[in-house]
């Protein structure tokens, strides 16, 4: 029976897990101080990787020597097929030198290379940000040399894409889905036989807006707002996802403190039935690559606990399918899970190259 280890880092926090035979034996989120996280990353990972040993040693019955392989969320890098990839040396160099970006999710391997090279155990990332199956035609712009990018949230969408599948006892190859996973950002995608072939670009928020991001935004009017505050592009990146949406709008990016005030302010009720109306576009969007077809809308991330949304977005699209919801995030049992299939012989294993 296989033991792993599960790091999911993120900006402010860092997610630590104990799986045993698909069971979470173990969990906790380590909140980290301020002025660690206002640190770059590269002066982050030693004070994180001291907070996770930690933890562990004090709030479980687990230590480092006792585990098989460590499952680790995936980063920023070249674009990819989906899938569970092992670790190796070129990945972490990309993942330590912010090759592809920078950030706080590239810790969760960087951390992981190192303790598994250590323990002289495996360390695996499945299904990262990058994972790239859009068809040709849905990464055409209309400027030359200027690619639609896909960067959404790959793990979650796909790992609640197998749960649904597994619900009506088929194979996530057997099924056409669209899912929307709503959370800080916001991705939509059109998953048609185990590819995820278009899908918005989830980072710096095209499509939807969302309670931080400021979602597309038309070109003129984007284009003067950046020249008249002087930002540079890298400021222009930070601004449009992490100062947008609900946080532009009402300073609070508190979804349940909006709704409560739906009934009694218009400018909130206009502003969240603008945000439901926008990701049941997006899904519309995604359903024509299906000519119809569709098995199934699912609604995902931390946003789907929200029955006003939820249901707001039912009524613009259960005439193109039935919906599923699936509240949070499945990424952590994810990583468990299809790391410890790599481990049983039921799935294989990618090489990053």
């Amino acid at each position: 029976m296989a033991r792993i280890l599960v790091l999911n880092l993120g900006s402010t926090s860092s997610k630590v897990a104990v799986y045993e035979a698909h069971k979470c034996m173990w969990h906790e989120t380590i909140r980290h101080d301020i002025q660690l996280t206002s640190a770059s990353l590269i002066e982050q990972k030693p004070a994180r990787l001291n907070e996770i040993i930690s933890s562990l040693n004090h709030t479980s019955d687990y230590t480092l020597k006792s585990f098989d392989a460590i499952a680790c969320r995936g980063g920023l890098l070249k674009p990819m097929q989906g899938g569970v990839y092992h670790i190796n040396n070129e990945m972490y160099n990309n993942l330590k030198a912010f090759k592809y970006g920078v950030h706080a999710s590239n810790l969760s391997g960087m951390i992981g290379y190192e303790l598994g090279k250590e323990l002289n155990i495996p360390a695996f990332t499945i299904d990262p940000v990058v994972v790239d199956e859009l068809i040709d035609i849905a990464k055409v712009t209309g400027l030359k040399n200027i690619e639609r990018r896909s960067i959404f949230h790959a793990l979650n969408q796909k790992a609640v894409a197998r749960l649904y599948a597994s619900s009506i006892h088929k194979t996530y190859e057997d099924i056409n889905v669209i899912v929307a996973h709503m959370g800080g950002g916001i991705t939509i995608g059109a998953h048609k036989k185990g590819q995820v072939v278009d899908v918005n670009e989830g980072l710096l928020g095209e499509g939807p807006f969302s309670p931080e991001r400021a979602g597309s935004i038309p070109n003129d009017q984007l284009y003067a707002f950046g020249y008249n505050h002087n930002f540079t592009p890298q400021e222009m990146n930070h601004f449009l996802s992490k100062k947008g949406g609900f946080i532009s709008m009402f300073k609070t990016n508190d979804l349940k403190l909006l709704s409560d005030k739906y009934d009694s302010n218009s400018e909130v009720k206009l502003a969240f039935d603008a945000l439901a109306y926008q990701i049941s576009n997006a899904i519309g969007a995604r359903s024509i690559i299906f000519r119809g077809q569709v098995d199934q809308i699912i609604l995902t991330g931390g946003l789907s606990y929200s029955k006003l949304l939820v249901q707001k977005i039912i009524s613009f699209v259960d005439w193109i399918a039935p919906v599923t919801i699936y509240p949070g995030e499945k990424e952590m049992d994810t990583l468990a899970l299809r790391t410890s299939n790599v481990l049983d012989g039921k799935e294989k294993v990618k090489a990053y190259s």
